[in-house]
């Protein structure tokens, strides 16, 4: 029997949820919204928001293999989040919860609108 194990964002039920929500989210939604968590992130924790534009340029998708892996904004802006303690992450996760879940109702509407057609 083959083990999973948890990436550390999967051992917060909240934090798992964001992700699972940012991950099925149309690619250049995704993509804003992950440029907006990285802009918080980087003045939560006064991190250099051109060395992690750097990070971006730098990023080579070829050594991940993760969901997030395959763009660098998005993988940034998870990793971002590690680097915050959990109040912080709290914050940013209601901070763009409401965004991301209109997104998605946004994308059920458009599902709905094109079986009525």
């Amino acid at each position: 029997m083959r083990k999973h194990f948890l990436r550390w964002y999967e051992k917060n039920e909240y934090l798992c949820a964001f992700v699972n929500l940012l991950s099925d989210l149309d690619v250049e939604i995704q993509c804003e919204i992950a440029v907006d968590i990285i802009m918080k992130a980087s003045e939560m924790i006064d991190r250099d928001y051109s060395k992690m534009i750097q990070e971006v340029a730098n990023y080579n998708p070829r050594d991940y293999k993760r969901w997030y892996d395959k763009n660098p904004n998005v993988h940034l802006a998870i990793e971002s989040l590690r680097d915050l303690d959990e109040n912080q992450r709290d914050e940013v996760i209601q901070e763009f919860s409401e965004r991301i879940l209109k997104s998605h109702y946004i994308k059920l509407d458009e599902i709905e609108e094109t079986k009525e057609e």
